[in-house]
């Protein structure tokens, strides 16, 4: 299994919007893009984290970030623009890859 972490603060007027684009993200990847699913949470900071799951790095590369050969439906692009300009981007984090390396 290969993880992706993102982080970021949402303007607390968009979160019930922010979680319904998240949701409609989620979905599409795991429908459509080989993702196993995801998690997202809350800190007590209003902080989200969300963790995507995928089968391995290369099914998630193929779909997402900067060697991402496949090209999204517009409505799903609509969205991923929808969920960003919720973001607070004054309080910007980097993406955190993590590989499993042992799992008990």
């Amino acid at each position: 299994m290969f993880a992706v972490i993102y982080r970021a603060f949402v303007y607390p007027h968009l979160d019930e919007e922010y979680r319904l684009h998240w949701k409609t993200i989620v979905e599409y990847f795991t429908t459509h893009c080989g993702a196993i699913g995801s998690t997202l949470h809350k800190t007590a900071a209003g902080e989200y984290i969300a963790y995507s799951r995928w089968p391995n790095r290369e099914t998630r590369d193929r779909f997402w970030g900067d060697t991402a050969t496949h090209a999204f439906d517009e409505d799903i692009q609509n969205v991923i623009v929808k969920l960003k300009a919720c973001l607070d981007m004054s309080k910007p984090y980097d993406e955190i890859e993590m590989e499993v390396v042992e799992a008990l």
